[in-house]
């Protein structure tokens, strides 16, 4: 993953870190407005002037290290809507990340319980950072992409085209992606070929969708696994997107497995 700067970690800079979670959404949801079991609720924009909500809250919240050794690490975060904090997210819950190295990779588990009287819509995410290399090449299969307004959502969603297909491995290239596919089968790889190394990453079948991000000129790209398409809140038929109900007390997990080889 890329490197974090000092400065990101004094100043709190979550968008220049390595990586974050996407809890409890991922992407954007619209205006910041969505409607759950007749009820609707209204968030806080949380990401300057940019007219959705973005992300949930966790990625913008303190976490607390629960265990931590060499080679293992468990954060909590523990989430009540009260007060102004009910803009980020209107249900209680409590989140887990637990990181655990070894010699060839890392896995990393998120959880997400519901703590609320109340179901809430749910959905997980990890939004890792890969520096943009000269020659890197990226696979992944899907079937399909969701193209996006001017309005940053989605629209329908269509075959993979060609420009965008990443099934056979290739160079990433400059292909102005921000968009979130669906039918993914939770594997990707990233290959660095001056450097002779590649990662793979593996998914649990709860991350259905991968966002690929590669903004034009920038050093970085993300390729993000995700439970649910974006702004699927705001759909007749959420969870044949991918998002989640949760009842009180019932909980969603889900593993990312990232391991590193050398290239021959």
């Amino acid at each position: 993953m890329r490197e974090t700067p000092e400065q990101a970690l004094r100043d709190g800079l979550v968008r220049q870190t390595c990586c974050y979670p996407l809890i409890p959404y991922s992407n954007r949801i619209a205006q910041g407005r969505f409607t759950f079991e007749g009820v609707e609720h209204r968030l806080a924009l949380n990401f300057g002037d940019h007219p959705h909500s973005i992300h949930g809250n966790a990625w913008q919240r303190p976490w607390q290290v629960v265990e931590a050794d060499d080679a293992r690490c468990r954060l909590a975060l523990t989430h009540r809507p009260d007060g102004d904090r009910v803009g980020g997210w209107p249900f209680a819950y409590r989140a887990e990340q637990l990181f655990e190295l070894s010699p060839d990779g890392l896995m990393l588990k998120l959880l997400l319980e519901n703590q609320d009287h109340r179901a809430m819509p749910a959905g997980l995410g990890l939004h890792p950072f890969f520096p943009k290399r000269p020659g890197v090449r990226l696979q992944f299969a899907a079937e399909r992409v969701y193209l996006n307004g001017d309005d940053s959502l989605p629209m329908d969603g269509i075959p993979v085209p060609d420009h965008w297909n990443y099934q056979a491995m290739r160079e990433l290239g400059e292909p102005r992606l921000d968009n979130c596919f669906a039918g993914w089968d939770g594997k990707a790889r990233i290959a660095y070929p001056h450097e002779n190394v590649a990662l793979s990453i593996d998914t649990d079948p709860l991350f259905s969708h991968l966002v690929v991000y590669v903004p034009t000129g920038r050093d970085f790209f993300a390729v993000e696994p995700v439970s649910h398409m974006n702004d699927a809140i705001s759909r007749p038929d959420p969870s044949h997107h991918g998002l989640k109900v949760l009842r009180s007390g019932e909980r969603l997990a889900a593993q990312v497995r990232f391991g590193v080889e050398a290239l021959s």
